[in-house]
């Protein structure tokens, strides 16, 4: 080798030995935090978090109920739980998970094709479409349901979802009382885990606010500090507890 390629050829040893260094280190981990500023507008409140895990010895998963298993980080609280549930939110939240395997946590089901025997309906309802299907004085002639009923629906025609579990109901009063859990004897569930398109909105299913679904940062600290002060009976958890929290 030409001695003026030398040190090239070292300096390229060198840094491939760093890069080969780099990619088998496992990545550091991020330090525990000693207190946790949460800003609020009922005031600031500052969350001793070291102290709640060494003096009090409070496991992890008694608060970050993400973490799988002894090996991985807690996810941050705002990943599931944002100030609101705003399009910044929608837009950037997928980014917080570390892969798609999380999805399947909210996105627990996704209705594939219809599992719909016409024949055998004819059948429970004796040949008589206006079981199913309006009478002559909105169509002279059963057709199909999403000439009329569109995905969205409008002010005075209901969404083809509306219309049928409406109709639907009426004779299995039995699976609509189960509610999501009845899903399956009429949809296919896709397996969220083999699912790679934007999972359909909640609001598609679940007929109240996302609140009720996932509680937003406030609401979740809330529930989650207050119900263990409660079950311990110390500490701030009483209604009229805020200023033992919040900096006025």
């Amino acid at each position: 080798m030409h001695k003026k390629f030398l040190p090239i050829s070292i300096l390229l040893i060198v840094l491939l030995g760093l890069s080969v260094s780099g990619y088998m280190t496992s990545p550091e981990k991020q330090k525990i935090p000693v207190r946790i500023l949460l800003k609020n507008s009922g005031g600031k409140v500052i969350f001793a978090h070291t102290k709640h895990l060494r003096e009090y010895e409070i496991a992890c998963d008694k608060c970050h109920h993400e973490r799988a298993d002894n090996e991985s980080e807690p996810l941050p609280c705002g990943t599931c739980h944002p100030k609101e549930f705003d399009k910044e939110f929608t837009r950037d939240h997928i980014n917080s998970f570390p892969d798609n395997t999380y999805c399947v946590t909210c996105h627990h089901a996704e209705l594939g094709e219809l599992n719909f025997d016409h024949e055998a309906h004819e059948e429970y309802a004796e040949e008589d479409c206006q079981t199913c299907h309006h009478g002559p004085d909105i169509e002279e002639e059963p057709q199909n349901c999403t000439n009329c009923h569109t995905s969205a629906g409008t002010k005075d025609i209901p969404s083809i979802r509306n219309a049928a579990h409406d109709r639907c109901a009426t004779c299995h009063e039995e699976q609509f009382d189960d509610g999501l859990k009845g899903c399956d004897s009429c949809h296919k569930i896709k397996d969220m885990k083999l699912f790679e398109v934007d999972p359909t909105p909640c609001s598609q299913c679940h007929q109240n606010a996302d609140k009720d679904l996932i509680p937003n940062r406030v609401e979740a600290f809330h529930a989650m500090c207050m119900d263990c002060h409660k079950e311990i009976k110390n500490g701030p958890y009483k209604d009229n507890d805020c200023d033992k929290c919040h900096l006025r």
